[in-house]
């Protein structure tokens, strides 16, 4: 076996990998990347999106953009983005002049412990096993697979049922008559990006799909990306786990080690399955498109409970809602660039990431330009304000909102185009706000009234019942400005109302607009299906045994509609041409849990089926809703699925 010593070990040389490397270097050890494959510079490089989205260009990024920029204007051509083949060539430079170690070819498959820490990595090569022995690991994955080795704990995907972000296969082409390099990040379907049979059936699949996108039909494609857009995979457990909330309200905390900005930029477009904090934050707020970001703090870098590692890539401790977010390339060069600076700071002082010290590290990323002075110790700035205020003024914060002056402004708002803005500020202020909203709750009528009914539901009171319910009855379908689809009709918002108060009024009503019934209002698109559900699944133990049974009747007469879930539309702004990707395995599971819930066994047997479904993705869904169902009445029938 060859043996290798290293200062510090950084497992992937992608995005925030080459940056991590370089930052380290920098900071006076010696390095050395080990990557799997043949290139470095990850998504932006090899996996064709050679462009920037959001994020904070920082640290040393705007160096190697400078440095990008130079080359590709000797190597020529039009690109949209920075030229990936001069990006390439600043990496390897940038490497090369900090005198640090590339090993290609190289697959991790098992690390190195003492007890609990880190001390090395053990590597598959085309010449044979490799041993990297390291003072300390930046684990530069993506998938956080060298924290997955040695144990850390980590979530994936959403809560629902573990499904992660969308994938994409990226093809590169000229653009008309321009001969401009330019790419098109669609989402190709749904992938489990820590399974290496998943990752084989999706390259496959994207591949195939590329050529009937329509942009294709009038532009000559001359590269697909060897690698695939991965938005996400596991989310390693840190010491503190960056969440949603934090970022929209532009959270401020002591260990900030850089920040992220961008949006809720979720794919999904089957948005009942996520969490009840984005689908308010989307359909009840209608901030989609927001702009957001905040404080990372450093205790999101290190696992918990594991010495001699850090957390150095979209691995970062952050939930599913916040990854959606905190996963553009800037910022990702940023997380390298903190790991770096953090691990040579770790070696000079003998101390373990933990143990760090925090003010030492923040002085060191200042003068890095990862941080300004003014970062440690400026005000939290929410992100949504209203009626012309600015960020950071003070105007709306949690402490102000509760002022009986500032919620009757925010109720001012009800019924205009700043009403979900205001709802998002009414929730936050709590019960605080609900003898303000009662009293004008009595006085209000039309879009205020129903705007009121909706911000009383977030708090918990009933009061406004009639009036959501009239709402989906009616199916109003106004809505709020924003992204369409991504901002649904408001009677979606008002079904959300409902079903957070778990109010059944409207299961039966909703049952009879499902296909393949045929009634004068009617649901058909696959979202609105999902919502009903998941609405019917939250008020099942409600129903009286007559609408149960219905209930049962209806939803199996959908599951065996045979289009069920074709028309799936991507989330990447691209309308599915093809036909050829279907939701149709998450309604069918979705539905079997309602089937179950409501006391019908059947649901059990398209759960089962499910089970060895050639797609892990569906076969971590059933896993989950089987393990949910497990806490419920049916345990000889989960039993029965387990042994199985």
């Amino acid at each position: 076996m060859n043996i290798l010593d290293t200062d510090i070990l950084v497992v992937g040389g992608g995005t925030a990998g080459i940056i991590a490397a370089c930052a380290a270097a920098e900071g006076g050890v010696t390095v050395t990347v080990a990557e799997c494959g043949r290139g470095l510079g990850g998504v932006g490089t090899h996996a064709g999106i050679h462009a920037y989205y959001l994020g904070c260009h920082v640290g040393l990024q705007p160096e190697m953009d400078r440095r990008t920029r130079e080359i590709g204007k000797e190597l020529g051509g039009s690109v949209k983005g920075f030229h990936a083949e001069a990006k390439k060539a600043a990496i390897q430079e940038r490497l090369a002049a900090n005198g640090i170690r590339v090993l290609y070819d190289c697959m991790a498959v098992d690390v190195i412990l003492d007890g609990r820490r880190v001390t090395g990595v053990l590597f598959e090569s085309p010449e044979g096993p490799i041993q990297v022995n390291a003072s300390l690991t930046l684990d530069c994955t993506g998938n956080g697979d060298i924290c997955a080795l040695a144990g850390v704990p980590f979530t994936k995907g959403r809560e629902w049922d573990e499904v992660m972000q969308a994938y994409s296969v990226v093809p590169r082409y000229f653009k008309g008559d321009e001969k401009t390099d330019d790419f098109k990040n669609y989402d190709a379907g749904w992938v489990d990006s820590s399974s290496t049979r998943d990752v084989s059936r999706a390259l496959l699949e994207g591949r195939q799909l590329i050529r009937q996108l329509p942009e294709l039909q009038e532009n000559k494609v001359f590269s697909i990306s060897p690698h695939f857009g991965a938005r996400e995979g596991r989310q390693v457990r840190g010491e503190y786990v960056l969440g949603l909330e934090d970022l929209i309200l532009d959270r401020r905390f002591d260990d900030v080690v850089m920040k992220c900005y961008s949006h809720y930029d979720n794919h999904a477009t089957d948005m009942a399955n996520e969490s009840r904090l984005a689908q308010i934050w989307t359909a009840i707020v209608g901030a989609w498109s927001f702009r957001l970001g905040c404080d990372v703090p450093y205790r999101s870098f290190v696992p918990v409970e594991t010495d001699g590692l850090l957390i150095a890539c979209r691995a970062l401790s952050v939930d599913h809602d916040a990854s959606s977010a905190v996963r553009m390339q800037p910022d990702m060069h940023a997380v390298g660039e903190v790991a770096g600076t953090a691990a040579a700071l770790c070696l000079h002082t003998g101390r373990q990431p933990r143990e760090v010290d925090v003010p030492e590290l923040q002085r060191r990323l200042i003068k890095r330009g990862v941080l300004t002075a003014s970062d440690l110790s400026r005000p939290s700035a929410p992100w949504v304000t209203l009626f012309g205020s600015k960020r950071g003024d003070g105007e709306w914060t949690l402490d102000t909102v509760v002022q009986p002056d500032r919620l009757n402004r925010l109720l001012d708002a009800m019924g205009t185009e700043e009403e979900g803005k205001a709802l998002w500020w009414i929730w936050k202020a709590g019960d605080a706000a609900l003898p303000v909203l009662r009293k004008r709750f009595a006085a209000a009528q039309g879009l205020p009234r129903r705007g009121i009914a909706l911000a009383l539901a977030l708090i918990g009171d009933r009061s406004g019942v009639p009036d959501l319910k009239r709402s989906v009855i009616d199916r109003d379908e106004d809505g709020l400005p924003g992204v369409e689809p991504r901002i649904p009709p408001r009677w979606i918002a008002c079904l959300l109302g409902l079903q957070m108060l778990r109010e059944p009024s409207c299961a039966i009503i909703l049952l009879d607009r499902l296909p393949p019934a045929k009634p004068t209002v009617r649901l058909t698109s696959y979202a609105e299906i999902l919502h009903v559900l998941h609405y019917v699944i939250e008020v099942a133990d409600q129903l009286a045994p007559a609408q149960q049974l219905k209930a049962v009747r209806v939803i199996g007469e959908l599951l065996r509609l045979p289009q069920l879930g074709d028309d799936w539309v991507s989330g990447g702004g691209m309308a599915n041409v093809q036909k050829e990707v279907s939701i149709r395995w998450n309604i069918e599971m979705t539905g079997a849990f309602a089937l179950c819930i409501l006391g019908e066994r059947k649901g059990f047997a398209l759960l089962e089926n499910y089970l060895h479904d050639w797609r892990m993705f569906a076969r971590n869904m059933a896993r989950v809703l089987i393990e949910r169902l497990a806490s419920r009445t049916f345990t000889d029938d989960i039993e029965a699925v387990k042994r199985t």
